[in-house]
């Protein structure tokens, strides 16, 4: 089938403009990847790495393997960061080195040795001995220092590294089918450690050649190895298959060089990757890495996102919250539902039950909170009613803090406005009219006379759980704005209750800053929207750490008296009964991560995570999604959490035939643009292409 110009978007015929462009997707899909017709979708990079192993496989008389990133993996976010932790062991504990410090210095020292191989015997290939004795140098350390410095190096390495659980199997492949195996690196180890440590990390090495380029002065990355050892061998370049995570070194130039070669992604450094700034961050991001990049085939989306996304994200608030909570003297946390039940699963998982201050959660949102405190006048309480992220019946307005629409129908005659009418955030004028029916008198009557038989139960619920007994209270929740933070200190303030709080969130906003009542706040990722690239990241789609940080219970609409006891009253769960497997298998990867993480610190010691870390992940997935990532998160359906159930994808298309105008519709409308672009379908192929013509000529 001829694909139609792309000029056809603009065709009036929608079913031949949606034909056509998928025509055109499956066609240039097909030409990609052969098996997507098989599959239904393109292949992952780790479903066409395995394709090449497996089709090379039987002619090979030879499976030669990387080392490092391939057979075995690191627990940290690059090969430098090994050096962050050097400060640990002995001898450079001794010292008191500053763990940054050290690792430059080792780097320094890896280049300067290699520098003065080129000069002695014409191959930067170099030894850790050698390395080491140049940094002695620069530590003004005795040579004898040298082999004990070493031996820390060593250790580390030891601590650090796990076999890759795909290769792994791979390997005991070539060994139960009687190929040769030659494990072959390019590294300062030489092979008589490589051989401890692959068997540290359980492979067996009866018979496995193992080789170093620094004892053979030869490296991959030069194409002077591999073609030493098929020589030595007697084997051509061809009977040998070599797999390895060096984009250049293990497959390009091994290539070229006749050697069938097969470059396995999956647990390779990445563009995004950058080294970390200190031991605590390098051992959260190198676990997020293993886990999302080393299981092969793929465990389902959202627990891998759970534990590479989710996992650092709310680790890195969990330790910063127990910090904060030791310096300022917290006697008791609450961690606010909805949003901050994982966020307390998380804290648990890594620093236990025992971990002072006491902590608990605190039923809580926005309508619950807010309600009750509209007698304070604040602008940050009373703009709430009208939060409007999803276009509703003006009606709804009222009826989600508990007024009739029905009670006022004068008032919305008055100010032209249908209770079945339809608001939008965006749709000033009905927006207006909204305004005007809550300045009403009979509106405003209405209002303060729930508000305050609200407040009478919510300042008993606050009793009943210990918030208003004496100590310094936290509050923590995801953030932006405070929103029920400043609710609850305004309601304190009409009551007059003294109240010692302090609020800590994922992330705080400038208007944080407004109506906090004597309170304070701080935000870990950015505090009052500094800095700004970690605030800019998460606005972009700050629904996604909502839906990270979401349960699949119910809002909390308020409170009744059950006999002398307050209990909390939820609305319906809201979230569509499809989202929910999402929900927990996302949470249980995060608390996977947590778990881990625990077992690292008890190793490496207790360790900070910088929003830096915990972000990095985070801030990729949203401004650089993958197709994978825009197609699972687009397709999560949200709401504003206000007492309402109206909901929309955050980057999805409008289902059925598509025209160049419900395109462009649909990506004005979408919560994140930049995913619903990022899909892999022929809507957004379309949409990519109609986008790359409307900007024209440059």
């Amino acid at each position: 089938m001829t694909a139609m110009p792309l000029r056809a978007l603009h065709h009036p015929m929608q079913h031949d403009v949606t034909d056509n462009a998928t025509a055109l997707f499956d066609t240039l899909a097909a030409a990609t990847a052969p098996r997507f017709a098989v599959l239904g979708r393109l292949p992952t990079k780790g479903e066409t790495a395995c394709d090449a192993i497996d089709a090379a496989w039987l002619r090979a008389r030879v499976i030669s393997f990387d080392v490092f990133d391939t057979l075995i993996v690191r627990k940290v976010a690059s090969p430098r960061d090994v050096f962050l932790h050097l400060a640990t062991p002995a001898p450079f504990s001794d010292w008191q080195l500053d763990a940054g410090e050290l690792a430059s210095l080792r780097q320094q020292a890896e280049n300067e040795a290699r520098r003065r191989g080129v000069v002695a015997c014409g191959s930067s290939e170099v030894t850790l001995h050698e390395i080491h004795a140049v940094l002695a140098e620069l530590l003004k350390r005795a040579a004898s220092d040298v082999p004990a410095m070493v031996q820390a190096e060593r250790l580390v390495e030891r601590a650090l590294c796990v076999a890759h659980p795909y290769l792994r199997t791979q390997f005991e492949r070539a060994i139960a089918d009687g190929k040769a195996v030659w494990c072959v690196s390019d590294t300062y180890h030489e092979s008589t450690f490589l051989m401890e440590l692959l068997g540290g990390c359980g492979f067996v090495l009866d018979g496995v050649q193992v080789v170093s380029s620094a004892d053979a002065r030869l490296s991959k990355g030069e194409g002077k190895l591999l073609v030493a050892l098929a020589r030595e061998a007697s084997v051509e370049p061809g009977d040998v298959l070599h797999i390895g995570d060096h984009e250049s070194a293990d497959f390009t130039i091994p290539t070229r060089q006749g050697f069938v070669a097969v470059h396995h992604p999956w647990a390779a450094s990445r563009s995004t990757d950058r080294a970390a700034h200190g031991a605590g961050d390098a051992i959260a991001l190198g676990l997020a890495q293993i886990g999302s990049r080393t299981i092969e085939p793929a465990v389902p989306f959202w627990w891998r996102f759970g534990y590479s996304v989710a996992g650092p994200l709310l680790s890195g608030f969990a330790l910063w919250l127990h910090e904060r909570f030791k310096e300022d003297g917290i006697s008791r946390a609450y961690f606010l539902l909805r949003d901050g039940e994982i966020i307390l699963n998380v804290y648990r998982a890594i620093l236990g039950d025992t971990a002072s201050p006491q902590v608990m959660l605190l039923d809580s949102s926005r309508r619950a909170f807010t309600m009750p405190a509209l007698t304070s006048g604040n602008a940050s309480i009373t703009s709430q009613l009208m939060a409007c992220e999803n276009a509703r019946p003006a009606r709804e307005f009222l009826e989600r803090v508990g007024l009739r629409a029905a009670d006022f129908k004068a008032s919305f005659r008055v100010v032209g406005l249908s209770p079945d009418e339809i608001v939008a955030e965006a749709d000033t004028t009905a927006m207006t009219k909204m305004l005007s029916l809550f300045g009403r008198r009979d509106v405003i009557d209405a209002l303060l006379a729930r508000s305050a038989s609200e407040r009478r139960l919510l300042m008993r619920f606050l009793a009943q759980e210990g918030v208003l007994t004496s100590g310094r209270i936290a509050l923590v929740d995801i953030g932006w704005n405070g929103t029920i933070q400043k609710a609850l200190a305004a309601c304190a303030s009409i009551e007059k209750v003294p109240l010692d709080m302090h609020g800590y969130y994922l992330g705080t906003l400038p208007p944080i800053v407004q109506d906090l009542a004597g309170s304070t706040a701080r935000g870990f990722l950015f505090d009052r929207g500094l800095p700004l690239e970690n605030a800019h990241a998460v606005m972009q789609l700050r629904q996604l750490v909502e839906f990270i940080c979401t349960t699949t219970r119910g809002s909390l609409r308020g409170f009744r008296a059950d006999g002398d006891r307050i209990v909390p009253v939820h609305a319906p769960v809201d979230h569509p009964e499809s989202q929910r497997p999402h929900v927990a298998a996302l949470q249980a990867g995060a608390i996977a991560f947590a778990r881990g993480l625990a077992q690292e610190r008890q190793v490496f010691g207790a360790q900070p995570i910088s929003a830096d870390a915990a972000i990095r992940h985070l801030a990729r997935t949203i401004l650089d999604p993958t197709a994978e990532e825009a197609s699972f998160i687009g397709d999560i359906r949200h709401g504003d959490g206000q007492g309402s159930d109206r909901l929309r994808a955050l980057a999805a298309f409008s289902p059925g035939p598509f025209t160049h105008e419900s395109l462009l519709r649909d990506s004005a409308l979408s919560y994140w643009p930049t995913g619903l672009m990022a899909r892999r379908e022929p809507a957004a192929l379309a949409l990519r292409a109609a986008t790359w013509l409307s900007e024209g000529e440059r």
